[in-house]
């Protein structure tokens, strides 16, 4: 035992290998040290990629704060996404993400996280992970905004609904175009600026659109006539079974009826009735409207159908009766033979045919029958056209050398004619206040200028080109259901954008054939045009006022979402309607 603890104690008191141990328990520190650099590099490095994927994700999702609503989640989640893409699995790096933080007003998009990555060497003094803080911001320049407003200004819009709308026009005009205005009036307030990179234009519409008449010159209406659809309903040989493929030159219409052009346009040819496509081709151009004179007394009949410069074409049956008497009530018997003749006019030159019948298989009466009597025998004389109904519509002659008004060669043209993009207070205004409700309701020719409108491209051109740094909106308000011109007659009902429901060219006769499916024919081509304008990166705001459900339906697929669909229930909501749709566009107009 005494030798055991003789040695321990020898142990203790020898110095021999000290440096061994001690330098054991230096390379521990000195490898962290020196390998500290390391890890330092290799958290740099990730830094650095993951930076330059957090700007690149900052600048690819900023234009997104400009949604309705804001998706910060959907924001965070494709940054993450991003970053995780470009970063790879490599060395085991992290990202951890703070919010996204979104101002529209400044439009800016801040992101931020923290990158983290286990450490190789200083874990050996405990140091188990580094981490590094990346920030990205990115701003839009400058932001241009157009604003269409599409309003309907028919018949059922009277009284308070057509006050109401101009006031909430005027007000959503004020929000968008001054940088200061009163909450409650919408007036600018003293001191306040227009923003000169803000645009707004009108479209009101009823049962057409008016272009105004500023456009008259334009090559891009079909004045010549040359459009497919431009011949319907005009015919010069009166005849209906030979075709007739001459242009029919609607400034020459005008002048021969001494009447004057008020600035409407009939639908385009389809498809192009519902797309933006540059008016280059006879199909795409733009028939000014004409109202033709319809036969007889239908509606909107303004000229004799044996008038102008047309050639008399009749047949006159002379009828006499013998051994006629007349009762106390006028009714008259006749006993004796009956005899018929007949005579034919052409032009100037009467034939005299005998009893040989010149009638037509279709009757059609010229005025009243005369009625002769010499004792007993009673002659009626009976003049009828030898031309049909519609050879009588269409007769091109009858136009030459009248003189008619133009509300009747400009039949259901509304008086307030649209007003391209301007960013005049007091030209905008001034439209809204002339809106006059009247007439049927045709949201989609509304809507489709308003597309043109806000395209840079023919017909109208003042708008910008599409581009990120250029925010388009249109909104479309009604107050009911496309309501067609129809009618049970010969024609179909009244000439309108699609011409007469007889021509076919709204949709196949089996499609328009009673007033429930005209309308809904009329709500695919209004679908159609909103889809054309979602497509070209336009915000379709609706508004429908005290709405029914099928229609209310409708506005909501032809919104760009549900946000951006409003139904007021009374008139006065229109106001804080167009509030609420102007307030949400006035950050997109601010310079960032």
């Amino acid at each position: 035992m005494y030798r055991f603890l003789a040695l321990a104690s020898r142990f203790t008191r020898d110095e021999r290998g000290a440096f061994a141990v001690v330098f054991g328990l230096m390379a521990i520190v000195l490898i962290a040290l020196g390998g500290a650099v390391v890890d330092y590099v290799a958290l740099q490095q990730a830094k650095s990629r993951a930076q330059i994927a957090l700007d690149a994700a900052a600048l690819a999702l900023q234009p997104q704060i400009f949604n309705e609503p804001i998706n910060i989640a959907d924001i965070s989640d494709k940054a993450a996404a991003l970053l995780e893409d470009r970063l790879g699995n490599a060395f085991g790096v992290g990202v951890t993400f703070s919010t996204p933080v979104a101002n529209v007003a400044a439009g800016s998009l801040i992101l931020e996280a923290q990158v983290s990555m286990p450490t190789m060497f200083v874990s050996l003094v405990g140091v188990q992970q580094l981490n590094a803080g990346i920030r990205s911001e990115a701003q839009r320049m400058m932001l241009d905004l157009e604003v269409a407003m599409v309003l309907d200004n028919s018949g059922s819009m009277a009284g308070s609904r057509i006050s109401n709308l101009k006031t909430a026009a005027r007000c959503a005009t004020n929000i968008l175009l001054y940088d200061a205005v009163n909450d409650t009036t919408c007036d600018p307030l003293g001191g306040a600026t227009v923003k000169e990179n803000v645009k707004i234009g009108l479209v009101p519409f009823a049962l057409m659109v008016n272009i105004g008449t500023q456009f008259k010159n334009e090559s891009w209406l079909d004045w010549a006539g040359i459009s497919p659809s431009a011949n319907l309903n005009f015919d010069d040989d009166d005849n209906q079974n030979t075709p007739f493929n001459g242009p029919v030159n609607r400034a020459a219409l005008f002048t021969a009826t001494n009447s004057e052009w008020k600035g409407c346009v009939e639908a385009r040819e389809e498809p192009y009735d519902t797309t933006d496509d540059v008016p280059d081709t006879p199909e795409k151009l733009f028939l000014p409207l004409f109202s033709p004179d319809p036969y007889g007394n239908l509606t909107n009949n303004y000229l004799s159908d044996y008038g102008g410069t047309c050639q008399v074409k009749t047949c006159t049956q002379t009828q006499v009766q013998r051994n006629c008497s007349t009762d106390r009530w006028g009714n008259v018997s006749c006993s004796g033979a009956t005899t018929n003749t007949y005579s034919q006019r052409i032009g100037s030159v009467t034939t005299n045919l005998g009893a040989s019948s010149c009638l037509p298989a279709s009757l059609t009466q010229i005025g009243n029958a005369s009625l002769s009597k010499s004792g007993s025998t009673y002659t009626t004389t009976t003049t009828y056209s030898l031309l049909t109904p519609r050879e009588l519509q269409e007769r091109l002659c009858k136009y030459n050398g009248s003189n008619i008004s133009d509300s009747r060669t400009n039949f259901n043209c509304p008086g307030t004619a649209m007003l391209p993009l301007t960013n005049v207070p007091n030209t905008l205004t001034t439209r809204i206040n002339q809106m006059v409700a009247s007439g049927n309701t045709n949201i989609q020719q509304g809507t489709i200028w308003g597309v043109h409108m806000l395209t840079d491209t023919e017909p109208l051109t003042e708008a910008l080109p599409r581009s990120d740094s250029v925010a388009k909106a249109l909104i479309v308000m009604t107050d009911g259901e496309n309501y067609p011109a129809w009618g049970n007659d010969m024609n179909g009902g009244a000439y309108f954008s699609w011409g007469y429901r007889w021509n076919n060219r709204l949709a196949p006769p089996e499609e328009t054939d009673s007033f429930d499916k005209m309308s809904d024919a009329m709500d695919t081509k209004t679908l159609a045009a909103c889809k054309t304008a979602r497509d070209l990166g336009i915000r379709v705001y609706v508004v429908g006022l005290a709405v029914a459900s099928g229609l209310k339906a409708m506005l909501e697929e032809c919104a760009s979402g549900p946000e951006y669909a409003f139904f007021p229930n009374t008139p006065s909501d229109l106001v804080d309607d167009f509030k609420e749709i102007a307030g949400r566009l006035a950050p997109l107009r601010l310079a960032q």
